[in-house]
């Protein structure tokens, strides 16, 4: 079972992972109307700033994907675990930080890490609907309802600009991961 849940996120991390084929010049266009920066400038304020979308919830901490990770971890208090690697799909580091039952992944962005992923690793945490790994697929129907979407076994909710994935083998959930919607934000 450990090792499922190994792979699983193994694999969620490495999706999207790949080269960027950046423009061989490197100066910085002259001609782009302000107005382009300023919508893309307030579509990253819409999506990081405002809490909205699914939420972790822990200590009595509400954990909202693509929000500042700096007031968590404040309220949180030290992780168990830290670990860095660099990022696939931004600029920087994604940071990793180990709390009892749950880990928390972040994405830089503008000189800030924000909240991309909550991955609940055992049965001692649980949704705030009161799913937990081990649950069946139909405590996770009657506490979400029949609205995700879903392929080989993997059942995905959708909320503002977050995801609720819920993994399930022989009817029990075997991983249960919040992700944040990031498209159009590197």
């Amino acid at each position: 079972m450990r090792k499922i849940f190994l792979f699983i996120l193994i694999a969620l991390l490495l999706t999207g992972c790949g080269t960027k084929e950046e423009p061989s010049d490197t100066k910085e266009p002259t001609d782009i109307p302000k107005q382009e920066n300023t919508e893309k400038e307030n579509k990253q304020d819409d999506l990081i700033k405002e809490p909205s979308g699914y939420s972790f919830e822990y200590n009595n901490v509400s954990i909202y994907m693509n929000t500042d990770v700096a007031p968590v971890i404040e309220a949180l208090g030290e992780a168990m675990h830290y670990f860095e690697a660099e990022s696939c799909a931004f600029k920087g580091l994604d940071k990793f930080y180990t709390y009892p039952g749950f880990e928390i992944t972040t994405y830089p962005l503008d000189g800030h890490d924000y909240i991309s992923a909550v991955t609940l690793m055992d049965d001692s945490v649980e949704t705030p609907e009161g799913i937990y790994l081990g649950s069946t697929v139909d405590d996770m129907i009657a506490a979400y309802g029949d609205n995700y979407e879903e392929a080989s076994g993997a059942y995905t909710y959708t909320k503002d600009d977050s995801r609720l994935q819920f993994i399930t083998m022989n009817d029990e959930i075997i991983s249960i991961v919040y992700l944040a919607n990031v498209e159009g934000l590197e």
